[in-house]
């Protein structure tokens, strides 16, 4: 791995969040999960398999709330309004996360506005070998009636210092992530009946710290209405931290 600046965790200014596991083995976790991929509009297929590598602890998977956010009200109704199906609370009830066993606190209930990843490897097989000192940030969403307010950059906040900490130790953090530019984009969007979003992740992540170090053209693909298959190109990024 060629070497890079180290950059250190940066810490939002405003926005603050807690992170719960995701329980494989609750109904209603796994339902709120496929609700909030399908928001997201990726992978929710995808979730029946996230159950066997949470269970496995090869993925880390967590709730994002706002629970000590100083706006925590604004923002759940906020989330709720927009997702009223979502209204209900879940129970902190994971007995593990990353492979290790934990305590549930059978008396936390809460409202997930979105959701992260801590992995141990690269979701695809074939795409980036497992590598010490290495882990990966993956599925990552926050409620699109709540961007913008600063809840992304304090969850980045919090799997970065979780990362850095036992027992990963880490040293370097990845991520993958749409390309910010790539050919029909606007009719690819307009396809797929969604507004092309407003904002571009690469850049996100590289006011971060991440750099660029890889790029797949076709990485990830979407079918539209009349069964046409629009592909996306993903860039790897990653940050030293230590």
């Amino acid at each position: 791995m060629a070497a890079t600046s180290v950059s250190p965790v940066v810490k939002s200014r405003y926005s603050h969040v807690d992170l719960v596991p995701w329980d494989p083995e609750s109904p209603e976790h796994v339902k709120r999960m496929v609700q909030q991929r399908i928001a997201c509009g990726w992978k929710h297929e995808a979730v029946e398999k996230w159950k066997d590598l949470q269970r496995e602890g090869r993925i880390a998977l967590q709730w994002i709330l706002p629970d000590t956010d100083p706006d925590r009200g604004e923002r759940l109704n906020k989330h709720v309004a927009a997702f009223p199906k979502e209204s209900t609370s879940l129970v902190d009830s994971a007995s593990s996360l990353g492979g290790k066993s934990r305590t549930p606190n059978l008396a936390k209930k809460f409202i997930p506005v979105g959701h992260i990843s801590l992995n141990k490897e690269y979701e695809t097989p074939g795409y980036a070998e497992p590598t010490e000192g290495l882990s990966w940030i993956a599925t990552f969403y926050v409620s699109t009636a709540l961007q913008s307010m600063g809840l992304g950059r304090a969850a980045m906040d919090a799997v970065e210092n979780m990362a850095i900490a036992e027992p990963l130790c880490a040293k370097t953090l990845s991520l993958s992530t749409v390309a910010s530019e790539y050919e029909d984009k606007e009719e690819r969007w307009t396809a797929l009946g969604r507004e092309p979003p407003q904002l571009l992740n690469q850049d996100w992540y590289g006011r971060r710290g991440y750099t660029v170090y890889k790029k797949v053209e076709k990485m990830w693909s979407e079918k539209d209405s009349t069964g046409k298959e629009w592909w996306f190109p993903a860039v790897f990024m990653r940050k030293d931290i230590v």
